[in-house]
């Protein structure tokens, strides 16, 4: 009796740095991300990053691969928002913003999303950031809910020292995910989302706080 062959099984997913010469395909996985927009100028300049902290500097940048293709990719960097900010290098050591993450549509399904994440936050933990951020479409709240983010804020608000960090992209959700104990969300009254606690030494918002005109008073 003649037996069908058993399928070729599927190679394991391989998550790495992303190198230099990765450009087009990282550039080709992320126009995805925004259809019609142009991938930003600031991914050849990271992926020409040597490692530091992360992957690239103060960077992440990372490939799945199946085999020898790149089947995935996760950018991730400093905050576009703390580039001005007097507490510049303070913050560039405690948040790190994921800009993107795109996986070919063939290959969907297969967590490979997912074990870019679970990768990006062991980097992370590793470089002793406390927090990680991303912007959404709506749809996609329940998948980083599961993955453990707050997410689908219509707003980022973060506690800071000299003031509130407030942040909101048109047509996308914000999500959080703490890494370590000390930096969480908390409920404060007018807020229009959860702020962020205890992201830097001094800026924990006491119970009694409550959000007005657009500022959190004490």
């Amino acid at each position: 009796m003649q037996h069908d062959a058993s399928p070729e099984p599927t190679p394991p997913v391989r998550i790495g740095r992303a190198r230099f010469r990765d450009l087009d395909a990282v550039c080709d996985l992320l126009s995805l991300v925004s259809p019609g927009e142009p991938v930003p100028r600031t991914v050849p300049v990271a992926l020409s990053l040597q490692p530091g902290r992360l992957t690239h500097g103060d960077c992440l940048c990372l490939t799945a691969r199946l085999g020898d293709r790149i089947v995935g990719v996760l950018m991730a960097s400093p905050p576009h928002w703390t580039e001005t900010h007097p507490l510049r290098i303070e913050l560039v050591r405690s948040v790190l913003y994921i800009g993107g993450v795109a996986v070919a549509p063939d290959v969907r399904g297969q967590g490979i999303a997912s074990e870019l994440l679970r990768a990006a936050e062991h980097h992370s933990r590793l470089a002793g950031l406390r927090l990680l951020v991303l912007e959404h479409p709506p749809g996609l709240a329940g998948f980083y809910t599961r993955h453990g983010y707050t997410a689908g804020q219509e707003r980022l608000l973060v506690a800071l020292p000299n003031g509130m960090q407030v942040r909101k992209m048109p047509g996308h959700q914000s999500a959080v995910k703490p890494l370590v104990p000390g930096v969480g969300l908390t409920e404060v009254p007018g807020a229009p989302a959860r702020v962020v606690t205890g992201l830097l030494p001094g800026c924990a918002v006491p119970p009694s706080a409550r959000y007005r005109h657009g500022r959190l008073v004490l």
